[in-house]
């Protein structure tokens, strides 16, 4: 007699391990990226996401309390049918659902994931065309085997959802969840987290007037600008970005690279806790479909410190980059599946990374020479203007009219490459830097300015003693 050994996943194991890897904002974000898509389906007809106001008019708000999670939006909900065959199983269906639209939701488990890593039931409320329903998930669904379905119900409450959407109230909140909301404080400092979160991953979608509130407080974005020079025209050096554009089949690329801000004083780099800006705004941002899957990335992953391109150092505050993948197939994008990193087995990311360390090696070595010559560099990245992002991609043909830049093809692409300010004498420049005691760097005050208290940075106390020796060690040449 022929007998069969169960394979199936027990739906423990199932939910344990698509929630154990993902970060309790990350999944949130997921929610957040289920709205967008609904976004793209309404406007399927005028999909022009390059447009300033695509997203105004529709909303995600969130409310997080104790013992409750609730995310609701007028994003034109769930289709039933998609709803009945595709939204609620653990995984995308072969049948491909949206089709030619520039969504980021690849592999379907989103909003699943984030509903089992914050609480154990829910219910969605969807209003789409003249359906409205909701799907529950029940509290024992995950100790009932032999039942993956969820009960699907119609309504007919008129003042639900009545532009359209959907809404996610998330109950039963799971233990380890409850441990970080349990008290008004602990809540107060997720809920900043979750903004910062929001903030770095959907700055775009905000710009482009998609409203995002937690709690009734409204998230505002954080705009990237990039230094230009509008008076330098023609091939004269002057601070511009470095920019770059291709199509990798049905994926479009735009790059640009520069400073954010001038490069930093000798002062301001030992002294960076009172820098105007921070580390934290320096580096590389990867954006795919509007949406930000890495933030002002500092290392290996982005080019920093390979192939000629030294590591990030806080002489290097000023650099900052961004690139935007778009594709209507998000497969094709070089994101990971939690949509908070780059996949760096993408062919497409490994040739896109070559144009990103030319660029910041650009920029890096510009840093390096005009070391110790920062009264003079001023006068160049003073002389330029803050420029949103937003002129420095899209139509080149807009770009070009905006700022005075002109793109030149460039194996299968299309690259601006400024022509940026060098030294009158360009001999190479070496940074000294070491540390010593504040009571022996007062000493050594004292014996320059006969005034222990006398106001000058370490930096000018050890320049002060280089052209000491300096001025004694050129006096004795030729001795």
């Amino acid at each position: 007699m022929t007998s069969k050994a169960q394979g199936a996943p027990t739906k423990e194991f199932f939910v344990g391990m698509l929630t154990r890897d993902i970060e309790l904002s990350d999944a949130i974000l997921d929610l957040l990226d289920n709205c967008l898509d609904g976004v793209m389906r309404q406007k399927k007809s005028t999909n022009n996401t390059k447009s300033s106001d695509y997203y105004s008019g529709f909303f995600s708000h969130i409310s997080i309390s104790k013992d409750a999670f609730t995310i609701e939006d007028n994003c034109g909900g769930i289709p039933k049918d998609v709803a009945e065959k595709y939204a609620f199983r653990m995984g995308r269906a072969s049948t491909k659902v949206d089709e030619g639209l520039p969504t980021v939701g690849i592999y379907g488990i989103g909003m699943k994931r984030a509903i089992f890593k914050i609480g154990k039931s829910a219910v969605v409320y969807t209003r789409n065309a003249n359906d409205l329903y909701k799907v529950t998930i029940p509290e024992d669904w995950e100790s009932n085997e032999t039942e993956w379905d969820f009960p699907m119900n119609d309504l007919k409450d008129k003042q639900l959802l009545m532009s359209g959407g959907t809404k996610v109230a998330i109950s039963n909140i799971n233990p380890r969840i409850i441990e970080r909301w349990d008290t008004a404080d602990k809540l107060d400092v997720f809920v900043n987290d979750l903004i910062k979160s929001i903030q770095q991953s959907y700055s775009f979608i905000i710009q482009k007037g998609f409203e995002i509130t937690i709690n009734g407080q409204h998230i505002t974005p954080l705009p990237i600008k990039l230094l230009v020079d509008y008076k330098a025209t023609g091939g004269a050096a002057s601070i511009k970005p470095f920019l770059y554009q291709q199509t990798f089949d049905d994926v479009d690329v735009s790059l640009a690279i520069g400073f954010y801000a001038p490069t930093p004083s000798p002062e301001e780099i030992d002294d960076e806790n009172n820098l105007k800006r921070s580390t934290s705004d320096a580096g590389w941002t990867i954006v795919c479909n509007d949406r930000v899957v890495l933030y002002n990335d500092k290392t290996h992953l982005t080019g920093w410190g390979e192939a000629g391109v030294p590591q990030y150092h806080t002489q290097f505050i000023g650099i900052r980059g961004i690139v935007i993948f778009e594709s209507n197939n998000p497969r094709n994008l070089p994101m990971t599946t939690t949509k908070r990193g780059v996949d760096t087995s993408s062919n497409i990311y490994a040739a896109v990374k070559d144009k990103m360390r030319q660029g910041l090696k650009m920029f890096t070595d510009y840093t390096n020479r005009w070391k110790g010559r920062n009264k003079k560099e001023r006068t160049y990245s003073t002389a330029a203007q803050s420029v949103p992002v937003d002129n420095l991609i899209g139509s080149r043909e807009k770009i070009e009219a905006s700022i005075p830049v002109k793109f030149r093809q460039n194996r299968g692409g299309f690259v601006f490459k400024p022509s940026l300010p060098k030294p009158e004498t360009d001999k190479p420049f070496c940074r000294i830097s070491f540390s010593r005691s504040i009571d022996e760097i007062s000493d050594i005050i004292e014996y320059l300015y006969k005034d222990r208290n006398h106001e000058v940075t370490p930096s000018q106390v050890g320049e002060k003693c280089f052209e000491i020796i300096l001025k004694k060690a050129q006096s004795t040449e030729g001795e």
